[in-house]
């Protein structure tokens, strides 16, 4: 069985929803689109999948044909419109609706917009979505991948004495109650009534991209650590960041959630250089990586499953409990332990931007903003152009 562990936050959480923007060179016939968008469905066991939640258990389940959409929207049509007006409504992932794709056609160039739950794979699986796309519409044939999920089999080594001891605690105290999908589609909809979705995205140009290439290399730091230095010079008190890190293995391209996260504080000195600050933020990263590198996951691991759910539900008051209002806090989904700035970079996409008579210009990656996380930014880079996103969740009644 195919058991949701690590993944488990994102089974009752209201915005956990992936947007990849494809464009692509001149107009491409939208049916030969559509056709190769429903191969690409059936070579995933993600999108030929639905979520079951049986009596706390959650798990997927094989479906005989993909549940998951297409659909072919007016030209010029937004795609940010777009992605506002559907993050409103829940997708049915109980009924395999994992995925959602929109093609908007226009004679310069043809755009797919895939919108994926979080639990159709991560950041780094939707691309590869985007590869088995354009591998279909070029007319060659696709491998079926299956799942890969790392439920507990996960190191030993790492998890903290104090997070042991809570996630024992846990066990001992949680009345063990479990949720339905009733509960999802309430929670979905309550909290889509009171906020709304802001995306903006800039593109660089070679340029510019190969100048903070440069910069950064002259530093002494990663790519990475040069554009979180960047956005951190905005913050003028201390910052927590949450990075996300892929712990996926090589050539392994299955839609699957595979990624861990850290987290750092710092304040930008601003009686320091830009460099001397970056070099600062690399170590940081560094030691985190090193430290804790797979701690978020061994902990989710170690907890009951329906408490995780129950996080979710008390921290937009659907469901009130002690023990889930203190677990939500001891993981960043509200009080000031909540993280000030997400910064998910999936770095140069390892996927070919030229499929025969077909090419990607460009690709746009929008994290999900999810509720541990204030300020959401995504980073990808193809065609030697960096791609930022920044998405927020506005008019927020809650903690």
């Amino acid at each position: 069985m195919n058991e949701i562990v690590t993944e488990r936050p994102h089974l009752f959480e209201p915005n956990v929803y992936i947007a990849v923007c494809v464009e692509m060179a001149g107009k491409v016939c939208p049916q030969k689109l559509t056709a190769a968008v429903k191969q690409a469905f059936g070579a995933n066991e993600a999108t030929m999948s639905k979520i079951m939640l049986e009596h706390g258990c959650a798990y997927y389940e094989k479906i005989p044909v993909s549940c998951c959409k297409i659909a072919i929207e007016n030209e010029n049509k937004n795609w940010i419109e777009i992605v506002s007006q559907n993050e409103k409504i829940p997708f049915a992932i109980d009924q395999g609706e994992l995925v959602r794709v929109f093609i908007i056609p226009s004679e310069d160039n043809t755009q797919i917009l895939i919108m994926a739950h979080h639990l159709a794979g991560d950041g780094k699986s939707i691309i590869y979505f985007v590869k088995d796309i354009m591998n279909a519409l070029s007319a060659i044939g696709l491998t079926y991948k299956p799942l890969t999920l790392l439920g507990r089999n996960l190191p030993q080594k790492g998890l903290s004495v104090t997070a042991k001891l809570y996630a024992r605690y846990c066990k001992q105290k949680w009345n063990n109650r479990f949720f339905t999908w009733r509960d999802y589609y309430h929670l979905h909809n309550k909290y889509w009534k009171t906020v709304s979705s802001d995306i903006k995205c800039e593109t660089l140009s070679v340029d510019e991209t190969q100048r903070i290439i440069d910069n950064a290399k002259k530093i002494g730091c990663s790519v990475n650590s040069y554009l979180v230095t960047q956005f951190l010079q905005n913050y003028p008190k201390r910052c927590e960041v949450g990075i996300p890190v892929s712990i996926r293995q090589s050539k392994n391209e299955a839609m699957s959630n595979l990624t861990s996260g850290i987290r750092i504080n710092y304040k930008y000195d601003a009686g320091k250089t830009f460099a001397e600050n970056a070099v600062q933020v690399h170590k940081r990263i560094a030691k985190a990586l090193k430290r804790n590198r797979v701690f978020v996951l061994q902990f989710l691991a170690e907890l009951p499953m329906t408490l995780i759910d129950a996080v979710l539900l008390n921290t937009y008051n659907s469901y009130r409990n002690r023990l889930a209002e203190k677990t939500a806090k001891v993981m960043s989904y509200y009080g000031k332990n909540k993280r000030e700035l997400g910064v998910t970079n999936l770095t140069l996409l390892d996927i070919p931007s030229d499929y025969g008579n077909y090419e990607i210009k460009n690709i746009i990656f929008v994290p999900p903003a999810v509720s541990y996380c204030q300020n959401v930014i995504g980073v990808s880079t193809i065609n030697g152009r960096m791609t930022i996103a920044y998405h927020n969740i506005i008019n927020s009644d809650y903690k």
